[in-house]
C-alpha cells in the first residue's frame, strides 16, 4: 500500500491539463520527415514536392461484428491540398471474387502550411475465407496485406524495443543497424504463413536523440537543479524534431516520449522543458502511430483515461482472442501509473465490448507485470564494477550519464529512480499491480476467459507465470492461472549478462495472495546455438513473439523467436502455450455452443442495444466498433 504522503492530489492533474492545453502551439517549427526511422522496409519515404511524404502507414483498429467489418485506417503525409488518391481492392482467397473497395479520407491535421495528414478509414466486409487486400498510391506503388476469416481468430506478431539506444556505432554495426535482421526474419516468417496484425509493445521510437540536438543541450548541461528545473523554452530549444514510423497496431512507452517518462518527481515532470517534450511526443505519436489527435481520439475508438493524453486500446484479433492495450505513459506519474478512473473505465469498457466467444484476454502493459523483483538485489549493485542505477533501471543515453554520475543532483533528489520506478514492483506501484491483477482475476471467474499479458521494455525474453497452488495439475479449470511473455527488444541491444544472472538468482516462487503465487518458468534450457544454460529464466538475445490460436485445443502457442547470432538474420522458437480457462456456467456455455451461432446472435443483440447505449451507437455509426 503507498503511504499517505505518495498520493497525488487530484489540482496536479488539473494543472496538468491546463500546461498540456497550451504546449502544442510550441512545435509550429518541427521537421516531420527530418528523421522517419529506417528500422520498418515496408514503410515508404518520399520527398518530392507535391507528392507523398511519409507513408502509406496501415493500423488495424479492429472488427465490427454487427456489420461484419474489419475495421483500420491508412495515413498519408503528403504537401498536396488535395488527398492522395488511393485505390483499393479485395479479393477472397477461395472463389478468387473481387471486390474495388472505397474509403473515405480526412484531414487530420496539418504541420507547417506544408505537411498535411491525410487519414483513410478503411471498412473491409469479411467473409468465412480469409481474403487478400490490395491498394496503391498514385505512383504506382502497391501493397498488400492479409485478413482472416470473419470466424477464426488472428495471426499475430508481438515486439518492442524497436531502435538503439545512445551506444556506439560500431556496436550498431555489429547488431545489423542497416539490416535489421529480426525484421528481415519476421518477413520470411510472414511470407510463409503472413501475420493479420503486428503489435508494437512499446518504444516503437527512440526519441531519446532529442535530448542530445543542440536545442537541449543548455538544458542537459545546467548543472544547478533549480536552474535546471526553472529553465525556460528558448525559440531554438522550440524547433524540435519529431520522430515518426508505425506498424499495424501500437501502444506507446516510455522511449517513444523520453527515457524513463513518468517516473520522475513531479517537479522535474512539470518543467517546461519536460512537458515540451511530453507535447512533442503526444503529438506526433497519436498521429503516426494512432492515426488521430488526442481531440479525435475516442471518436476514432480509443478509451480515454482521467487526462486527455492518455488513451486505451480495446479490440478483438478475431472472434476468440481479446485485446487490451494500457496505456501506461498518458497520465502516468511517480507514483501512479493509471488513475483509479481510468481503470473503472476500461473494465466497464472489457464488460460490454467483448463477444461471448472471446476465450483469451491479452493485457499489454508496456513493462511486464510479472518479472524478477528488481527491489531483491539492488543492494548487490552498491559496491559492483561497472553497474549503477541507470544499468538497473535500463536509463540510457544522454538522460542515462546524468543517472548514473549525478541524477541525485540535477534535480535535487536524492531518492530519484532509487525504488525502480518504471517496475510494476516498485514500492510506489506494488498496491497498484496488486489491485489490477485482482480485477482481472475477477473477470477471469466471471467470463471463463484466459487472461495473458504482453510486456517489453526490458532488453531480454522469458516467461513467468500467475497460478493456483492446489491446480498445478488442473490448469484448464484454474481462472488464476495467468501466463506473462516477456519479448525485448527486436532491435536494441540486450543488456549486461551480469546484470541477468543477479535477475535469475533473485527469481524465486512468491505469493501474490492466499493460494496464488508467481513463479517465472524455465524456458530456455539451451541458447540458439544448442549450448545449455545456466541462466534458463532470462535470455539477453533480441527476439520478437509469433502467436497463434489453435482452433482444436483452444490454446495460444506463443513462440519466442531469439536471434541465433548476432546481426544474422534467423532465430530459433521457445514455445509457451495457454491453455484455455473451464470454469463455471460461463464456461460450459463458451465451449457448449455453436461459435457461428454465438456470433450471430451477438450481432443481433448488438443491433438491438445500439439505441439503449450512446457510446454503442457512436461506434457503430463511425464503424470502429471494436468489439
Amino acid at each position: 500500500m503507498q503511504s499517505k504522503s505518495n498520493k497525488v492530489a487530484p489540482e496536479y492533474h488539473e494543472g496538468l491539463k491546463d500546461r498540456l492545453s497550451g504546449l502544442t502551439s510550441k512545435f509550429d517549427q518541427l521537421h516531420v520527415k527530418d528523421h522517419i526511422s529506417s528500422h520498418f522496409p515496408h514503410i515508404h519515404h518520399h520527398d518530392q514536392p507535391g507528392e507523398i511524404i511519409c507513408g502509406p502507414l496501415l493500423r488495424y483498429a479492429g472488427i465490427n461484428y454487427v456489420t461484419q467489418q474489419w475495421q483500420g485506417s491508412i495515413l498519408i503525409v503528403s504537401t498536396d491540398l488535395n488527398a492522395p488518391p488511393v485505390n483499393f481492392q479485395l479479393t477472397e482467397s477461395v472463389t478468387q471474387r473481387k471486390e474495388r473497395i472505397k474509403l473515405r479520407v480526412e484531414k487530420i491535421g496539418s504541420f507547417r502550411g506544408m505537411y498535411h495528414f491525410w487519414r483513410y478509414d478503411v471498412r473491409l466486409p469479411m467473409s468465412e475465407y480469409e481474403q487478400l487486400a490490395t491498394y496503391s498510391l498514385m505512383d504506382g506503388s502497391c501493397f498488400e496485406f492479409h485478413l482472416p476469416s470473419f470466424y477464426k481468430s488472428m495471426r499475430f506478431m508481438f515486439y518492442s524495443c524497436n531502435g538503439f539506444s545512445d551506444v556506439p556505432q560500431e556496436i550498431k554495426n555489429k547488431f545489423g543497424e542497416k539490416e535489421v535482421p529480426l525484421w528481415q526474419d519476421v518477413l520470411d516468417r510472414h511470407t510463409v504463413m503472413p501475420f493479420h496484425v503486428m503489435v508494437g509493445g512499446g518504444d516503437q521510437l527512440y526519441q531519446d536523440r532529442i535530448t542530445k540536438e543542440d536545442f537541449m543541450k543548455t538544458w542537459i548541461q545546467e548543472k544547478n537543479p533549480s536552474k535546471r528545473l526553472a529553465m525556460r523554452m528558448t525559440q531554438e530549444m522550440k524547433d524540435a524534431k519529431a520522430f515518426a514510423c508505425i506498424p499495424s497496431m501500437n501502444m506507446w512507452d516510455d522511449h517513444d516520449i523520453i527515457d524513463g517518462y513518468g517516473s520522475y518527481p513531479p517537479k522535474m515532470q512539470d518543467s517546461e522543458c519536460f512537458q515540451v517534450l511530453f507535447a512533442n511526443a503526444y503529438r506526433f505519436y497519436y498521429l503516426f502511430q494512432q492515426h488521430t489527435t488526442i481531440e479525435l481520439a475516442s471518436e476514432h475508438g480509443m478509451i480515454r483515461g482521467a487526462l486527455p493524453t492518455c488513451n486505451h486500446i480495446i479490440t478483438t484479433l478475431g472472434p476468440d482472442i481479446g485485446f487490451l492495450a494500457l496505456d501506461c505513459r498518458g497520465e502516468r506519474t511517480k507514483f501512479e501509473i493509471c488513475s483509479q478512473p481510468s481503470y473503472d473505465t476500461v473494465f466497464k469498457h472489457l464488460n460490454s465490448m467483448m463477444p461471448s466467444t472471446v476465450k483469451h484476454l491479452l493485457v499489454l502493459t508496456g513493462v511486464p507485470l510479472i518479472y524478477p523483483r528488481l527491489t531483491l538485489f539492488e543492494h548487490f549493485m552498491d559496491g559492483a564494477a561497472g553497474f549503477n542505477l541507470a544499468t538497473i533501471a535500463g536509463k540510457t543515453g544522454a538522460l542515462g550519464s546524468v543517472i548514473s554520475g549525478q541524477l541525485n543532483k540535477w534535480n535535487g533528489d536524492p531518492e530519484l529512480l532509487d525504488d525502480m520506478n518504471d517496475h510494476w514492483t516498485a514500492g510506489n506501484h506494488v498496491g497498484e499491480r496488486k489491485r489490477l491483477i485482482e480485477r482481472l482475476q475477477q473477470y477471469a471467474r466471471e467470463k471463463s476467459v484466459r487472461v495473458s499479458f504482453l510486456g517489453g521494455d526490458v532488453h531480454c525474453c522469458g516467461s513467468g507465470k500467475l497460478f493456483s497452488k492446489d491446480m498445478k495439475d488442473k490448469e484448464e479449470g484454474d481462472p488464476y492461472l495467468m501466463v506473462q511473455i516477456v519479448s525485448s527488444a527486436i532491435v536494441n541491444v540486450p543488456p549486461p549478462q551480469a546484470l541477468l544472472t543477479i535477475l535469475n538468482q533473485s527469481s524465486s516462487y512468491s505469493t501474490f495472495n492466499g493460494n496464488v503465487e508467481e513463479k517465472m518458468y524455465h524456458l530456455f534450457k539451451y541458447s540458439p546455438n544448442g549450448n545449455s544454460r545456466q541462466n534458463k529464466i532470462l535470455m539477453g538475445m533480441r527476439n520478437y513473439c509469433a502467436g497463434y490460436y489453435d482452433e482444436k485445443t483452444k490454446k495460444i502457442n506463443f513462440w519466442i523467436q531469439v536471434e541465433k547470432e548476432v546481426g544474422v538474420k534467423g532465430t530459433l522458437g521457445y514455445l509457451v502455450d495457454v491453455p484455455r480457462l473451464l470454469f463455471g456456467q460461463a464456461g460450459y456455455h463458451i465451449y457448449h455452443q455453436n461459435k457461428k451461432q454465438l456470433l450471430a446472435e451477438y450481432g443481433e443483440l448488438g443491433g438491438h442495444q445500439q439505441h439503449r447505449h450512446h457510446h454503442f451507437k457512436n461506434a457503430i455509426d463511425s464503424h470502429l466498433v471494436r468489439f
